[in-house]
């Protein structure tokens, strides 16, 4: 299970950010993820309560936002969701086409004390 690592390193991002601005508590982490950016929103979910422990975190809340997975086709320019469209362009079937969004893992935002 990589997201244990990945939430390491988010939850020592957060610290480090909470350090350099003085900010004593962080009561909610807000992130955004990918429908195909391979990390499990539930794994993160667990590893996060775990992750908290003694640290300025402790206590927070964790949003996951999904981010879709969104091509844009080069025959056509048409937009369009990767998964529901079986990674063809619905308008002119093409399969080629370039990626818009879907492997985002970002944190988004911070609700701090």
């Amino acid at each position: 299970m990589h997201e244990l690592g990945i939430m390491q390193n988010i939850v020592d991002t957060v610290q480090n950010y909470a350090k350099e601005n003085n900010i004593k508590e962080v009561s909610k982490v807000i992130l955004e993820i990918g429908t195909i950016s391979g990390v499990v929103p539930e794994a993160l979910e667990f590893c996060f309560d775990v992750c908290i422990n003694d640290t300025v975190l402790e206590g927070a809340k964790l949003e996951i936002d999904k981010v879709a997975a969104v091509g844009q086709c080069k025959e056509c320019e048409e937009k369009f969701e990767l998964i529901e469209n079986n990674f063809s362009c619905p308008v002119c079937g093409g399969d080629n086409w370039d990626m818009i969004s879907g492997r985002e893992l970002i944190i988004k935002g911070l609700e701090v004390i």
